[in-house]
């Protein structure tokens, strides 16, 4: 399982939860140019682990979110199709869950990441997709 080195993970979660580069770099003491040198490599990481984990399982991707660490994704569970929501958690790597059963420690992270306001399952749907 894909897991960012700890201190690019440190970053990008800085960065997924609204910290400007320039706030980053002050907070953990390091220059703007590595901060933005470990952004671009996070990405490059999880397109690259969002595309190989849609391509082994043989998904159709609908939407990649590197900055948020997340990518909506068309599947099959037991001969039905259906959604695939796969996510980065820091220090844990890609976890992916079917359909809309999304347990509740996803939504707590999609409030902390910044992807929804409230742990409400509806409103990371409708955020996920659009």
């Amino acid at each position: 399982m894909l897991r960012l080195p700890e201190g690019m993970e440190r970053v990008w979660l800085m960065r997924a939860k609204g910290m400007r580069e320039v706030e980053i770099a002050e907070a953990l003491g390091i220059s703007r140019q590595a901060v933005n040198k470990a952004l671009k490599d996070a990405r490059v990481k999880l397109f690259e682990a969002f595309f190989g984990l849609a391509e082994v399982f043989s998904w159709g991707i609908v939407r990649v979110n590197v900055e948020k660490g997340f990518m909506v994704a068309r599947g099959k569970c037991f001969d039905k199709r259906v959604r695939v929501y796969a996510f980065y958690f820091p220090g844990k790597g890609i976890k992916a869950f079917f359909g809309e059963g999304l347990p509740d420690y996803v939504l707590e992270h999609a409030v902390k990441i910044g992807i929804i306001e409230r742990p409400d399952k509806e409103e990371l749907i409708t955020a996920l997709e659009t």
